[in-house]
């Protein structure tokens, strides 16, 4: 699953991708607290939260749905 996020000037804004980029969900709420961002999507009928804690410049860790642990990696766009 990649989370492709959009900053333009204050406002963040972004979709849930699979792995061929094929968009699965735009994402309906994006709260930023420091070092921690959440998104708040719909998938498959269900309203999903993913957490996600920097831990460095390229990576972060996380949970979704405070349930199953999350990892995540930078991939700077082509």
């Amino acid at each position: 699953m990649l989370v492709v996020l959009d900053k333009k000037d204050s406002t963040m804004s972004g979709v849930i991708q699979d792995s061929t980029g094929t968009e699965l969900s735009k994402i309906d709420k994006i709260e930023v607290k420091g070092d921690k961002v959440i998104v708040y999507f719909t998938t498959q009928g269900y309203d999903v939260n993913l957490e996600m804690n920097k831990k460095d410049d390229n990576h972060v860790t996380g949970s979704m749905m405070g349930m199953f642990d999350a990892e995540g990696e930078r991939v700077k766009a082509r």
